[in-house]
């Protein structure tokens, strides 16, 4: 209920909001520096048996809110960013660009940060992008962004492997912070990748497995996480028959 979310619903902040009807609640968002600074972005925990695995997920940067974005990263000290969308779709505008178009050329984002592509890798339905984030006062640090670009612009995919690779390499490369996650409004897409990550690590700990609700996107994404689950347990089971 909107009751909850009473910060992102502020005058000073509905310009921040991608979607007047879609903002974090208050009790889990996102609080940038020490002023309590305003983002549309929610902290997410998940336990994963005896492990917590710990996400930000965040609607898709505006051309306004691309500093915000960016001291979120440096703040959470977050080392990968999962975007789930493309910057246009279907005419229509899902997410700014939010880094530089050529490597080794620097924007500055805000008053303090600097970004620069050090080199990018396309491959056939994502792209890696290594972003260098520098605060010009103190230090700086990598990223890795990880665009997957295999989403259909209606629907879901139709083969479930290339969006399994995208998610085992980024759970590979993680080292800190929570994994920020995005799509246009930072609920569908990435309420879905969260899922299926979620799951692979109980399946990776031999857990018990429970699809739970975490998008209000309809069932769509809902039975695309059941699709993928249940072509990872054939895989699994048609490993164990060669092997045993």
């Amino acid at each position: 209920p909107l009751d909850d979310c009473l910060i992102g619903q502020m005058q000073e902040n509905k310009k921040k909001n991608r979607y007047k009807n879609i903002v974090p609640f208050d009790t889990t968002r996102v609080v940038l520096g020490k002023d309590g600074g305003y983002i549309n972005a929610n902290f997410i925990k998940m336990l994963v048996k005896d492990e917590s695995f710990h996400y930000i997920a965040c609607q898709g940067p505006l051309p306004t809110t691309l500093g915000d974005f960016w001291q979120m990263v440096w703040e959470q000290k977050s080392n990968v960013i999962a975007m789930m969308t493309q910057e246009v779709e279907g005419g229509k505008v899902k997410c700014q660009r939010y880094w530089p178009d050529a490597s080794h050329t620097a924007e500055m984002v805000g008053e303090r940060l600097q970004i620069t592509l050090v080199k990018d890798q396309h491959l056939e339905n994502f792209v890696i992008r290594l972003i260098e984030v520098k605060d010009i006062q103190v230090s700086r640090t990598r990223v890795t962004h990880l665009n997957y670009t295999g989403w259909p612009d209606h629907g879901t995919p139709t083969q479930p492997e290339q969006l399994l690779t995208f998610i085992s390499y980024m759970r590979h490369i993680h080292q800190s912070g929570p994994i920020i996650t995005h799509c246009s409004a930072g609920i569908g897409r990435s309420g879905t990748l969260i899922c299926i990550d979620v799951v692979l690590g109980l399946i990776s700990k031999d857990a018990d497995v429970s699809i739970f609700v975490l998008n209000r996107r309809g069932c769509e994404q809902y039975i695309f996480c059941y699709q993928v689950i249940l072509y990872v347990l054939r895989c699994l089971q048609a490993e164990e028959k060669i092997s045993g």
